[in-house]
């Protein structure tokens, strides 16, 4: 008798185990496939810092990328300059034009 209320328990505890191995496997499953996205975007990552600075060495990278802030800043100020000067011309322009009959 004994062997008969004993063994329903030991049946439900083997079924709460085998529920808990399930949900586990699936969060492993979930989580092996996050860390896949994640690899995948990393490779995606350096191949385009690879495409976009012709390295993939964060240190080379970040030299690129300043070099090219700095040529901005310089191209900005010279753009600056010329839009300066051209509005200038076209006020001398605009002054010709109304002065002449």
């Amino acid at each position: 008798m004994n062997k008969k209320n004993t063994m329903p328990s030991y049946l439900v505890e083997l079924e709460h185990e085998l529920a808990d191995a399930h949900d586990r496997i699936r969060l492993l499953i979930a989580e092996r496939d996050t860390a896949r996205l994640q690899a995948d975007q990393k490779i995606n990552l350096r191949e385009e810092f690879r495409e976009l600075l012709g390295t993939d060495d964060i240190e080379q990278g970040v030299v690129v990328v300043r070099e090219l802030q700095d040529r901005i800043k310089r191209l900005d100020e010279t753009l600056e300059g010329v839009t300066d000067k051209l509005d200038g011309a076209w006020g001398i322009y605009m002054k010709f034009k109304e002065a002449k009959p």
